[in-house]
This record gives C-alpha cells, sequence and structure tokens, in this order.
C-alpha cells in the first residue's frame, strides 16, 4: 500500500516541498492519510470542523485532533459551525450543508495561508457510493467515474484503495481513530447505500468494490475520448458571433445522437430541458427559452443563444452622459459648425438639438412602432424595416428607439428618422453613441 500512495503522490505532482491543508475528520479514513503524510515527511496543516452534530462525540472529535497535532508540533486550525441553522437558512440537507460549510472554509485557509493542495481522505468504497449515488438519482457519463484523485488544488490519494485497505494498515500500524456513529444512522442517503444496498450487490459479487473501481478506470479512459469528441463538435456547430452564439439546426439533426449533442451544447448556458428544445426544432420561428442569465430563441434554421435581454426602459434628461443597458450608451452636445459628421462611425447618431424635447426616453421597440427612415418621405413600421434588413428575433430584441416627444428620433445603432435629421441652418448636435 506504501508504494502504491507514494507513486499516487508522484503522479499528481505532490512532492516533499508541497505546502498540504489536511482535512482531518479524526475517522480511520483521515487518520491513515495523516499517518502516510506523516511517516513520509510531508509538509501539511490540519484542518478539523466541528459541525455540532453529535452533542459531545463532536467535541471529543476536536479533542482529539487538538491533542495530536499538539503532541507531534504540527500546526492545526479548527473551526465550529451551526450545520442545523445554515441547512435550515438555505433549505438544503444537513449533509449539503456540511459540505458546502466544510469546502467554504478549506478554500478560504487555501488562499489565506497560501497551501498548493487540499487533501481528503476519499476512498475507493466512496466513489462507488457516489456512482450509486448518481445512478439512482440519474445522471450522465461525467457521473460514473467516480471520485478524482485530483480536481484542481483538491487532491484525494487514497481513492485507489478500499475501506479494507484503510483498516488493514490502521490495524497494522497501531493508529488511533474516532469512530462516527452517525455512519450507521441509515436516514442518509448515503449511508443507506453503504449499509444496505452495497451489501446486497456483494451478495452476487463478492469481489465488488475492486470490480467497480476496474469499471470506474474504464469509464474514465470513455469519459475523456467522449469529452474530446464533444469538444469537436463545439467547435463545429456553436459558433460565436459577437455576443451571440448559433447553433445550425439542420447541422445538428445529421449528427449522431443529436439529442445528446444538443444537450452538452446548451447545458453550459444554463439550458436543461432539452425534450422541449429539441421539440421546438419542428415548430415555426419564434419559440423561446429563458434563464436567469441566458436568452434562446429558435430562429429560422438556427438556435440563438444571447445574454438576457432585460426589457428596461431609461430616461434621458438633457445632462444625461451616460447609461448601461445591452450596450453602452453615451450622449454629448456639439457645435454643429465644428462638428465633422463624415467622421463618424456607424454607431453614432447625430440629430438635431433643437428638434428634441426632453426629457427623452430609450425603450425597446414594440409593435406598431414606425419611423420616417433617413432619405426617406414616407413613414415605415419598424417591423417591415426588419423584415428588408433580414433582422434576426435576437437582433429585434435588442433593438432600442430613443424617443422624444411620442416620436422615434432614430434606431439607436442604427438608422435616423428623418424628421430629427441635422439641416444647413442646424446649430447643435446631439450626438448618440454605441
Amino acid at each position: 500500500m506504501i508504494k502504491n500512495f507514494l507513486k499516487q503522490l508522484k503522479d499528481i505532482k505532490i512532492t516533499k516541498k508541497s505546502r498540504i491543508l489536511l482535512a482531518l475528520s479524526g475517522g480511520v479514513d483521515s487518520m491513515v492519510l495523516m499517518d502516510l503524510l506523516y511517516r513520509h515527511n510531508y509538509k501539511f496543516s490540519v484542518a478539523h470542523c466541528n459541525f455540532c452534530l453529535r452533542g459531545e462525540d463532536s467535541d471529543l472529535d476536536q479533542q482529539f485532533i487538538t491533542s495530536w497535532s499538539k503532541s507531534r508540533n504540527i500546526t492545526f486550525f479548527i473551526k465550529k459551525f451551526n450545520t442545523k441553522e445554515y441547512a435550515k437558512k438555505n433549505k438544503i440537507s444537513i449533509q449539503m450543508a456540511a459540505r458546502d460549510l466544510r469546502y467554504n472554509w478549506f478554500n478560504n485557509l487555501y488562499v489565506k495561508y497560501d497551501f498548493n493542495f487540499i487533501a481528503t481522505a476519499h476512498h475507493l468504497n466512496d466513489s462507488v457510493e457516489t456512482i450509486l449515488f448518481h445512478l439512482i438519482r440519474g445522471t450522465g457519463i461525467a457521473g460514473l467515474h467516480g471520485i478524482k484523485v485530483r480536481d484542481n488544488h483538491i487532491i484525494r490519494p487514497l481513492v485507489q484503495f478500499s475501506k479494507e485497505d484503510l483498516l488493514q494498515y490502521a490495524h497494522e500500524n497501531d493508529i488511533e481513530y474516532r469512530v462516527d456513529s452517525s455512519n450507521s444512522d441509515n436516514k442518509y442517503i448515503r449511508n443507506k447505500i453503504r449499509n444496505k444496498i452495497i451489501p446486497i450487490m456483494k451478495e452476487i459479487n463478492p469481489d465488488l468494490i475492486s470490480s467497480m473501481g476496474k469499471t470506474i478506470s474504464k469509464l474514465g479512459a470513455v469519459e475523456n475520448i467522449y469529452n474530446q469528441s464533444i469538444l469537436d463538435k463545439k467547435i463545429k456547430l456553436l459558433i460565436q458571433d459577437n455576443d451571440e452564439y448559433k447553433i445550425d439546426i439542420n447541422a445538428l439533426l445529421k449528427q449522431p445522437s443529436p439529442k445528446q449533442v444538443l444537450y452538452e451544447l446548451i447545458s453550459d448556458f444554463g439550458f436543461y430541458d432539452i425534450d422541449s428544445v429539441f421539440s421546438s426544432f419542428s415548430s415555426p420561428s419564434g419559440r423561446e427559452f429563458f434563464n436567469d442569465k441566458f436568452y434562446m430563441v429558435k430562429d429560422r434554421f438556427f438556435l440563438v443563444i444571447s445574454k438576457h435581454i432585460a426589457n428596461q426602459s431609461f430616461i434621458i434628461h438633457e445632462d444625461t452622459t451616460s447609461i448601461q443597458d445591452l450596450f453602452d450608451v453615451k450622449f454629448r452636445v456639439a457645435v454643429y459648425s465644428q462638428f465633422d459628421i463624415l467622421k463618424q462611425s456607424t454607431n453614432t447618431m447625430c440629430l438635431d438639438y433643437s428638434k428634441l424635447e426632453f426629457p427623452l426616453l430609450i425603450r425597446p421597440w414594440k409593435e406598431g412602432d414606425s419611423f420616417i427612415p433617413l432619405g426617406m418621405r414616407g413613414s415605415k413600421k419598424l417591423s417591415d424595416y426588419f423584415i428588408d434588413k433580414k433582422y434576426s428575433l435576437i437582433q429585434k430584441k435588442k433593438t432600442r428607439v430613443l424617443i422624444s416627444n411620442n416620436k422615434i428620433t432614430c434606431i439607436i445603432g442604427e438608422r435616423l428618422d428623418d424628421r430629427f435629421k441635422l439641416v444647413e441652418t442646424s446649430k447643435k448636435v446631439y450626438i448618440v453613441t454605441v
């Protein structure tokens, strides 16, 4: 075991110079990991969480860690948590609350004291339980690789060893440890898997943990191949256009398992109702999907994704110099005789200041809006203008108009209304820039 443990550390780039923060509960798993690190002269400090869930036992665990650390002159950190209150406040289970509190604190220590790694004592049985937990709740391939030996700065050097391996090591090396009585409480799902489901599975295959370990290794390799394939498909199918992303629906449908590919493409943006999105492919344009950060719409032969588009309006006073909406909009006034219109970009609207009535209004366009496009005599509905310009649905949704006395002065960043254009007699220019 020692030889394999040291090889594992080497494989994940842990050296004798690495500064490790060891999560130490006092149970057999973490005490074995501590002993292995201590015996082989690795640099580590100890962090112990007292979740205050088991009364006197929790305090005895804390005393045990404190005494052990002091006797070996090892730096240790102890913190008590009101786990039940945190769980109630955040409406999560006790186990999820403990996990959040634990890792938030560990990461704070990691940053504050400049550790290189956080080490936990997860082992092969934990990994098997994790896979079964994911299978019961439903999962994709990412839920089948078990617990990774390294995840950025978090390392789990014991994940290749079974619980039996650790108990045997503890026995052979006279390692003291605490027993957590809550591990036998089957009200927790993981405990139920460990204490009820796995024993039944072992009746079928006594070598279950070892067999599952080999399967985990194979699935990890399959996941690597899958992820590379998905990355290639993202490059091919997910096309970025400024701040938008487009997916060619016809190209997607030609892929093997197009619904699964769709999931991988849009789940990164927080869209998970794959069946609804997939069914929209046979619907007319205009089907919309929303979440807190992104907006997605089926527009003809494409799915188009952009950041969430809020339907906000803004009052613009004479002294307003800028606003932030979907884009930054800046306002300034210039003397017409000193202003060179020819040097202005297409994102600059130049209006006759004398024709404006403040306050102005910036708002999204709406059905029925019309204006007189610069250079034309007659009025044109914005909806018809968008058709002529072949606007996408997202372009329409992002369109903002500047209003003066209930008249559209311009489509911001696109087209001026002829009624507000500069003429020879103009004295001041109102400049709107995006």
